[in-house]
């Protein structure tokens, strides 16, 4: 099958001319009108350099010239303009189990006209991707776009995948999908053979998003933890995100924090994360003891009510930060992470959360001074968060393709 280029596999270029090409793209990537003269004083590129990789843009159709400007103060010639030329756009895809998100990207640019549809993931593959295939219709129709006029499409959704061969190794919201999907085969019914496919994981499209806004992280190892209907991490080191051979470096929702649990997850283990901190066992926890049942509990009442001070809240808190923290520590000494961004449910976490996980974090001596990684709490909308990630990946692999 034919090999995909990602984040994670993105030469950097070594060759002079690429380099040089490469940094004259970059100074175009947010929609720029500029001339030769002013991209040589934003680079510090010969000019006959940069009039030799405009021109050579221009043949392949990624640059256009805009006509010509005003000459100088001093006069001469008109200086020619050019602009980014590629009008093609970038379709992604959240297909998750309760909705389905769509939003569009130029190549140059962030996401704009995202639009969310409530839906049922079926258990059934096949119907899952015609039920995708209306949704795209949809959508279609009302941005009055078509696949002729996508360069790629990005999906994410919950699973480990194959990045290389575009497989779904296995999606535990729906298991009746089976193992080792070739998603390749579903996705070009849908839209096409000209396109370039993207499959990813959702909690890693969503962290991918952190480092757009937070570029003090491209240096750094960064881990973000996506909570909603699981668990799971965004593992980066210098900007690149971590996978490994079968897919599941990040899936700490599956890290085992207790060997006395009679929880069985998904996954088919005993005590993992995902399920000792979810809803289900929250509810439980507050009901021991109470003669009625409590109303359905929602991770934004519990922390609602824990920085209210409510006491059974806090016993519940408590509990949730502990089993974090048991996680991140294990985490710490092995991948050794300078920052932790929480996302999703957790991102809604109280004062006394984020206080008693540091607490917790802090017994361990081998932190220097008891100083360990930073935690944030991003609050940011997922789907849009995931939409924003997988666009800028792919901007990278069109940008990547055309030096």
């Amino acid at each position: 099958m034919r090999k995909q280029t990602h984040d994670h596999q993105i030469a950097m270029p070594s060759d002079l001319k690429l380099v040089n090409r490469q940094r004259i793209l970059d100074v175009f990537r947010k929609g720029e009108v500029l001339t030769a003269s002013e991209v040589h004083e934003l680079t510090n590129i010969s000019r006959p350099t940069v009039m030799r990789a405009l021109q050579h843009f221009c043949q392949v159709g990624v640059m256009k010239s805009m006509g010509y400007g005003n000459v100088s103060s001093v006069g001469g010639k008109k200086p020619e303009l050019f602009a980014f030329g590629d009008e093609r756009k970038i379709l992604c895809i959240s297909l998750w189990p309760e909705t389905v998100t769509f939003a569009l990207c130029d190549l140059v640019g962030d996401i704009y006209a995202l639009t969310r549809y409530e839906h049922t993931l079926e258990d059934d593959l096949q119907q899952a991707f015609d039920s995708l295939s209306g949704f795209v219709q949809r959508y279609y129709a009302e941005q009055g776009i078509s696949n002729v006029q996508l360069y790629g499409v990005a999906l994410n959704l919950a699973g480990t995948v194959d990045y290389d061969e575009l497989l779904l190794r296995y999606n535990a919201k729906a298991p009746g999908w089976g193992t080792n999907i070739a998603m390749e085969s579903y996705l070009r019914p849908v839209f096409g053979n000209e396109v370039k496919l993207f499959v990813d994981n959702a909690g890693k499209a969503v962290g991918r998003a952190v480092l757009l806004d937070h570029p003090e992280y491209q240096n750094q190892r960064l881990m973000t933890v996506f909570s909603t209907w699981g668990i799971s991490a965004c593992m980066m080191e210098r900007g690149h995100v971590l996978n490994g051979k079968d897919s599941i470096i990040g899936e700490i929702g599956h890290a085992v924090i207790s060997d006395s649990a009679d929880t069985t997850c998904a996954c088919g283990k005993s005590g993992c994360l995902e399920s000792m901190v979810s809803l289900k066992k929250i509810q439980q926890m507050l009901n021991e003891g109470c003669d009625h049942a409590d109303e359905k509990v929602t991770f934004q009442s519990l922390f609602d009510a824990s920085a209210q001070g409510d006491e059974r809240a806090r016993k519940v808190v408590r509990y949730l930060a502990h089993c974090f923290a048991t996680v991140l520590h294990n985490l710490s000494l092995t991948y050794n992470q300078d920052a932790v961004v929480f996302q999703g449910d957790f991102a809604l976490a109280d004062v006394f959360f984020d206080e008693c996980l540091k607490k917790k974090l802090a017994e361990f001596r081998y932190f220097p001074d008891g100083k360990f990684f930073s935690i944030d709490y991003d609050r940011r909308e997922l789907s849009q968060l995931a939409a924003r990630g997988d666009a800028a990946l792919m901007q990278r692999m069109y940008f990547s393709s055309v030096l």
